[in-house]
């Protein structure tokens, strides 16, 4: 939420929103934001909606987030005047909708873009049983201005190759190796591990996400156009960047919290045919064209 601050989005307007996978660094930020839509729209007296897709489980995360802010709407509502709607059971009517998914394919399309899901490997070493329950989802999400493939966390996987195929811009999660092996190192000996844990932990860092040789690969092999790092350590971007070029020849990029990107506008020459993305604000073809 203070992030959406800092950016000037008001999440109030935003009117869907997807998740991944229901790892807690990726999920429980929800709340937040849910109590300002809630704060927002209710004060109003507002009969919208606020649709949220993403895999099984996600209706009780959002129906558990929604009573964890009705505690203190309470407070609010039981000062008079209230404007905030309750139903015959007393309760607040929720403006959240929420739609989990079951199946790869089109999960939504609307007037501006469609969204497709493919599930990934973040899960592959989960036991038969739970992966049944749990999933982790990449999305591929086709706009007027062009296709960008949001992988969220995952491992090598042919499905998110495939969903990649010729986009425009592939957001990629990334990590280096080294500093996983520091991190679970430091973390099995700060917790006195058992060797079994420790080996778990790096097995699920090492299978199940994209290492920056991975992440390289990947995009060569779906022909993308561009690549923006994410979810990464950033006391060195630019070796991050170094090392996916090793394996792919396009423009990459790794960004800080707030930096923006802007693809190129429709009819716009560039000197280099993959470059379709650009820090926003400079809009002139030798920007689009450095890599």
């Amino acid at each position: 939420m203070r992030r959406m601050l800092e950016a000037g989005v008001q999440s109030e307007q935003i009117k869907t929103i997807f998740f991944t996978h229901l790892h807690s660094d990726h999920d429980l930020g929800l709340a937040d934001i849910m109590e300002n839509d809630f704060f927002e729209l209710r004060g109003a007296n507002s009969g919208e909606t606020i649709a949220i897709y993403g895999p099984r489980q996600t209706k009780q995360l959002v129906d558990a987030a929604f009573e964890y802010i009705s505690i203190p709407f309470g407070v609010y509502a039981a000062e008079p005047p209230s404007s905030y709607t309750k139903g015959p059971d007393g309760k607040f009517i929720s403006p959240f909708r929420t739609h989990e998914i079951e199946n790869d394919g089109v999960i939504f399309q609307d007037d501006k873009i469609r969204v497709t899901a493919a599930e990934n490997t973040h899960y592959a070493l989960m036991p038969a049983p739970s992966r049944k329950q749990m999933k982790s989802y990449s999305y591929r999400i086709e706009t007027p201005h062009g296709v960008v493939v949001f992988t969220g966390d995952t491992g090598p996987s042919e499905a998110v190759t495939g969903l990649a195929q010729g986009a425009d811009v592939l957001v990629t999660e990334v990590e280096d190796l080294n500093q996983i092996l520091r991190f679970v190192t430091g973390m099995a000996e700060r917790n006195h591990w058992p060797p079994d844990r420790t080996a778990g932990l790096m097995a699920h860092m090492r299978n199940e996400h994209l290492d920056q040789e991975q992440v390289g690969n990947l995009a060569a092999k779906a022909r993308v156009k561009s690549v923006v790092l994410y979810h990464y350590n950033p006391a060195d971007p630019a070796a991050y960047v170094a090392a996916v070029k090793k394996n792919f020849s396009g423009p990459v990029f790794a960004p800080a919290d707030l930096d923006r990107y802007c693809l190129v506008p429709a009819g716009t020459k560039t000197n280099n045919n993959h470059t379709v993305l650009g820090p926003c604000g400079d809009r002139s073809a030798e920007a689009w064209s450095s890599p």
